[in-house]
């Protein structure tokens, strides 16, 4: 598919077009030419394939825009490391590439990449910091911010885990060929599968922490649980000669007198497969009986709690007041009996009166 894409000569070389995409571009034209004493301007107009578009598609999300986060002299950020962050979303969005000029703990200064284009940005910490302002700006651009849209040089997995971060929290299951068809979406730029993988890793371990550091934690965690549970055993074993974990065992007083002696209400719980397809406790409740009310407060809370948005198939023994309780709160996901337990229902309620010719 094609469209036609308005550009312009640029006075000084006119051998460089420059695209025009909105009002900004259109009054950069304008500072351009005063800046360079002309008052002709030679408009082209070009028909281009869509797939080719550079990264200005992001202006078309009701996202707020990379094209908008450096705009003015004054523009403060909270520290130096989101205004490099939010420079990096700049020059991709725009198009270019900068290097630095000058960058320490008190001041930042980065040009185009292009040596012959004015582009240039300095900013300062105010006070002790770490607060840091834009103090000069040059935000005109005579090198046609011809970066293509196949790729950019700062698109690092650290930046990937930036832009993603936000989405990630709302949508934990967010696969990396979303990642890839949302990046290309907001940035203008496609990046490589194995790119937004590790872009994801980085920032599940930034929301969440690293998985492998955090078995330093049992030790801590079992200290706590047998304070808080006394009578409690808990013994954690880790290799001999590697030190690294091996196995890990709970076993909490609550549980072990409910084991000995009899009590008094029922358990209310959900169970999943995990991803070894093993039986996992996600949740678990007492009350006083099972029944309709307290299966859908068990539900309803169970709801609330669970990160993902992905549909749930529910596999039940058809208990009392949770086939009813299932649908109504999980309208949209699927609910299954499990055969076994059918089996065992349905010989418990006809073992007397279908009883003589099951047995023929």
């Amino acid at each position: 598919m094609q469209e036609n894409m308005l550009k312009y000569l640029l006075p000084m070389d006119t051998h460089v077009e420059q695209v025009l995409l909105d009002d900004g571009d259109v009054q950069a034209m304008f500072d351009l030419h005063k800046c360079q004493g002309t008052s002709f301007i030679n408009l082209q107009v070009h028909a281009v394939d869509t797939r080719c578009l550079s990264t200005h598609a992001s202006r078309q999300s009701g996202d707020p825009q990379p094209l908008d986060r450096i705009h003015s002299v004054g523009q403060v950020f909270r520290s130096k490391e989101l205004l490099q962050m939010e420079l990096t979303n700049y020059a991709i969005a725009r198009g270019f590439n900068w290097k630095y000029l000058k960058n320490d703990s008190v001041r930042l200064t980065v040009r185009c990449n292009v040596a012959v284009c004015p582009w240039r940005l300095h900013a300062f910490v105010i006070r002790e910091g770490p607060q840091f302002a834009i103090k000069s700006l040059n935000n005109i651009h005579s090198c046609g911010c011809d970066i293509m849209s196949y790729g950019h040089p700062q698109t690092s997995k650290k930046w990937v885990a930036n832009a993603v971060k936000g989405k990630l929290v709302d949508k934990p299951t967010y696969r990396a060929s979303e990642m890839m068809r949302d990046i290309r979406r907001d940035y203008g730029i496609s990046i490589p599968y194995h790119q937004a993988w590790w872009g994801k890793e980085v920032a599940v371990s930034s929301l969440y922490g690293d998985f492998r550091t955090s078995y330093h934690m049992l030790n801590w965690y079992s200290e706590r649980a047998l304070q808080s549970n006394p009578g409690s055993v808990l013994s954690l074993e880790v290799g001999p000669e590697t030190k690294r974990f091996k196995r890990f065992f709970i076993c909490f007083q609550a549980s072990a007198y409910v084991f000995e002696h009899r009590v008094q209400g029922v358990i209310l719980a959900a169970s999943v497969l995990n991803g070894n397809n093993e039986l996992f406790t996600v949740a678990y409740s007492i009350a006083d009986s099972e029944t309709y009310d307290n299966w859908v407060w068990f539900l309803q809370i169970l709801k609330k709690a669970l990160l993902s948005d992905r549909r749930i198939t529910f596999l039940s023994d058809r208990g009392k007041g949770l086939k009813e309780a299932i649908p109504d709160i999980f309208s949209n996901d699927h609910h299954g009996y499990c055969f076994q337990h059918i089996i065992h229902n349905f010989n418990d309620q006809c073992a007397g009166k279908y009883a003589a010719p099951f047995k023929k």
